[in-house]
């Protein structure tokens, strides 16, 4: 019965996905001509980044390199002047620049993955339109690195985050001196949203991630499952050293709230499930314990609000995912997840209601 529970919360469907995006190979401009056998592949994404691109492109073909490079580059319709600014770069840098510049909005999976997935490089690093790296001879770095540590899947360093969303927060490291020198996949599963990796920092061998599984493309976090599955390939090396920015700005979502929004939090649910599949059930009990908060974050969505049996539901399905079967257990989780003046409220009008229709 609990089993059947919690595949019925996992509410997973079938993702067949061929990952073919072909179709949008037509938006390519200009006439590129890129070097034939590249020895690193940078895959650039930008949607509405017309304050950035420019810092981020500059600092890209400033790098300091004894090797070939190229960049795939995908301008997802955005509605400033993202577009002419990526047109005027590859026209100026035919041979360094591959850019699609899409003349409708394909969404940011698509556009990411299909500039992804036609890196030729032996290593590929990913890096968004409002980031930009710092250090000139970041790149050499890290191509060095996984050249001197064949057994690694992927490097990656330190950076700053630079909060540029009103909120005031001084500028900090992303890794402290306690980052390890090695990451291993059950690092990423000691907590849900395990993040001390900037995008931009990590560089990663292309074999191990020229071929994607069905389900990654439905997954809202691309970073998680890449991570995850790189760190199954090998362990991921770390250079401490800060050579790259990652901005916080308005344009984006923040986590506080997607966790408030059922879609997001289901997703994530079938992110993990997945991962948990690909892993061979080896990391389950960390897997279930991050299954189940998120369980306890679908209590309190904006969907459930007055859902009070839906609260239930995931109340049951979260102290069983946590496998801790004690009554000190339940009652913690109740008092903590359930006791709550909207939920109280919730039950009220539950109890209401069927006041009215027993006729009472």
């Amino acid at each position: 019965m609990a089993m059947d529970l919690v595949k019925r919360a996992l509410d997973l469907q079938p993702y067949p996905n061929p990952m073919n995006y072909s179709y949008l190979d037509k938006d390519v401009f200009g006439n590129p001509h890129l070097a034939d056998q590249p020895k690193l592949s940078i895959c650039l994404i930008t949607y509405k980044h017309a304050n950035y691109i420019r810092t981020c492109l500059d600092n890209i073909l400033s790098q300091e390199v004894n090797f070939s490079y190229e960049i795939l580059l995908g301008e997802d319709h955005s509605p400033d002047e993202t577009a002419s600014i990526v047109a005027n770069y590859a026209t100026q840098h035919p041979t360094k620049i591959k850019a699609f510049i899409r003349p409708e909005n394909v969404g940011g999976k698509a556009n990411f993955l299909h500039c992804f997935l036609q890196c030729r490089g032996e290593y590929v690093i990913f890096i968004e339109g409002d980031d930009y790296w710092t250090d000139n001879t970041k790149l050499q770095q890290q191509v060095d690195f996984l050249d001197a540590h064949p057994h690694a899947s992927a490097c990656f360093h330190n950076a700053e985050i630079v909060y540029e969303d009103s909120s005031g927060r001084p500028n900090e490291l992303i890794n402290g001196p306690e980052q390890a020198e090695w990451t291993n996949t059950a690092d990423f599963l000691t907590e849900k949203e395990a993040w001390f990796m900037a995008t931009a920092s990590v560089m990663m061998r292309r074999r191990y991630v020229s071929t994607l599984p069905a389900w990654f493309v439905d997954c809202k976090s691309g970073d998680i499952p890449m991570y995850v599955i790189l760190a199954e390939k090998g362990p991921i090396g770390y250079i401490n050293k800060c050579m790259s920015v990652y901005r916080k700005n308005l344009g984006g979502q923040s986590f506080t709230d997607n966790t408030k929004s059922k879609d997001f939090i289901q997703n994530r649910i079938f992110m993990y499930s997945k991962i948990n599949e690909y892993t061979a059930h080896r990391y389950n009990s960390s897997i279930r314990t991050i299954l189940g908060d998120y369980h306890l974050l679908l209590i309190n969505c904006h969907e459930h609000k007055s859902a009070f049996f839906t609260k239930i539901y995931h109340l049951f399905i979260a102290y069983y995912m946590f496998n801790e079967f004690s009554f000190r257990k339940f009652k913690w989780l109740v008092r903590d997840n359930l006791i709550t003046p909207e939920n109280t409220l919730a039950y009220l009008n539950f109890r209401s209601k069927l006041n009215r229709l027993i006729g009472k």
